[in-house]
């Protein structure tokens, strides 16, 4: 049965929302967005702080409702394929004297989707095949405050990866990680995005360009672009005239806007 339910979500959007409205109060954050995301894409949500790219994301996670519009992800509401949905928040500092292992964070991908008591065999293997595909195997007993920023943000990934998903979404994931480990970090959802949608917010654009199909431009309306078809026009209409532009070649370079 889940099976013949993992084929039939292959054939529909991974996200699809029609004329979806939300608002703080009386204070309107996205309106009227219509946005289809299909399955298997890698896609770039970009846009100005306070544009409504989190609102979106904590839309398809189910976390929020639209006041209108209707919304879909993997063809039925987010909350009934909340398993299905991995998520990785942005890297947040923690309490270094803390106890926790990485794989006791990766662990806790399970728990949506395991019965009460004691985390199985299952569970565990589960764990670590998830750390073995970001690249970090050996270090599940290690605790996570000796990891690398980089280091725990795929810590992050593999607890995500860890229920399974079908559709991936990250928030800010390379904040305050360094060129290696982002180059590193994107190989490996390029990987990732052979079997899984992808969807990422970043202000990186420079870096991000070369990487995904899609661009998701957000400044409380969403246009789409595919990647290659993205100006310097398009990013000045979202973030105004002093942004980082986007060089669509392959060198990881920015073209810095000047005043006047």
């Amino acid at each position: 049965m889940e099976e013949l339910e993992d084929q039939n979500m292959a054939t529909v959007p991974a996200i699809e929302l029609q004329q979806v409205s939300f608002a703080y109060n009386t204070t309107p954050v996205v309106a009227d967005v219509d946005l289809r995301v299909p399955a298997g894409d890698f896609a770039c949500m970009v846009g100005p702080n306070g544009g409504g790219k989190t609102t979106l994301l904590k839309l398809i996670l189910g976390l929020l409702r639209p006041a209108r519009g209707e919304l879909r992800v993997l063809g039925r509401s987010p909350e009934k394929v909340r398993h299905r949905i991995g998520y990785v928040p942005q890297l947040v500092h923690h309490d270094p004297l803390f106890p926790v292992t990485v794989g006791d964070v990766v662990l806790m991908g399970r728990l949506g989707i395991r019965g009460r008591g004691h985390y199985s065999q299952a569970d565990r293997q589960a764990a670590q095949q998830a750390l073995a595909e970001v690249q970090l195997a050996q270090m599940s007993p290690c605790p996570l405050a000796t990891l690398s920023g980089g280091q725990r943000q795929r810590v992050l990934i593999a607890r995500a990866l860890c229920g399974d998903p079908q559709l991936l979404l990250l928030d800010e994931p390379t904040a305050n990680v360094d060129t290696v480990a982002q180059e590193r970090f994107f190989d490996i959802l390029q990987e990732l995005n052979r079997r899984m949608t992808i969807v990422l917010v970043s202000h990186d654009l420079g870096f991000v360009s070369r990487r995904v199909k899609t661009v998701i431009c957000v400044n409380r309306r969403v246009i789409v672009h595919p990647t290659s078809e993205l100006t310097g026009e398009h990013i000045r209409a979202i973030y105004g005239s002093d942004t980082c532009m986007i060089r669509h070649d392959h060198h990881h370079r920015h073209e810095e806007a000047r005043d006047g």
